[in-house]
């Protein structure tokens, strides 16, 4: 099993599914936390999201469907709320390889753009932890 520090993977933010952001956002505030981004929508991954940050604690991606049943439909009548822990790096493709090939993790979502980062993709741990790589965008 490969490890993430061999990797130069760096914690980037852990994914928040929420069934609308607006109304969640005074509970994160109550514990510190503040907008770190804009508001994004994403058509490919069909979700509208932000970045919130709080001294201390880590960056969260609050996240919500585009549509009435998009990505985070399963998770949200599950009950999960927190749902991946995202990665970030320089060279996603090697990233994936090595997770593929050394920890059989399993591709979810293939790499792909998206709109706030250059490249993402979603895989899944052999202990079903669900984990997105970033290659961000150098401008950010």
């Amino acid at each position: 099993m490969v490890d993430l520090a061999e990797l130069n993977l760096k914690f980037h933010h852990i994914g928040v599914a929420t069934r609308n952001i607006e109304k969640e956002m005074s509970y994160y505030k109550m514990l510190g936390y503040k907008e770190s981004s804009d508001y994004f929508s994403d058509p490919i991954q069909g979700i509208k999201g932000i970045f919130i940050e709080a001294e201390g604690q880590p960056t969260l991606e609050l996240l919500e469907n585009l549509t009435d049943k998009g990505p985070l439909t399963s998770c949200l009548e599950k009950g999960i709320k927190f749902y991946h822990f995202a990665y970030e790096t320089n060279n996603i493709e090697e990233a994936v390889n090595s997770l593929l090939t050394t920890n059989k993790a399993m591709v979810v979502v293939p790499i792909t753009n998206a709109t706030y980062f250059d490249k993402i993709c979603f895989l899944m741990l052999k202990n079903m932890m669900m984990v997105e790589l970033v290659q961000v965008n150098k401008e950010r």
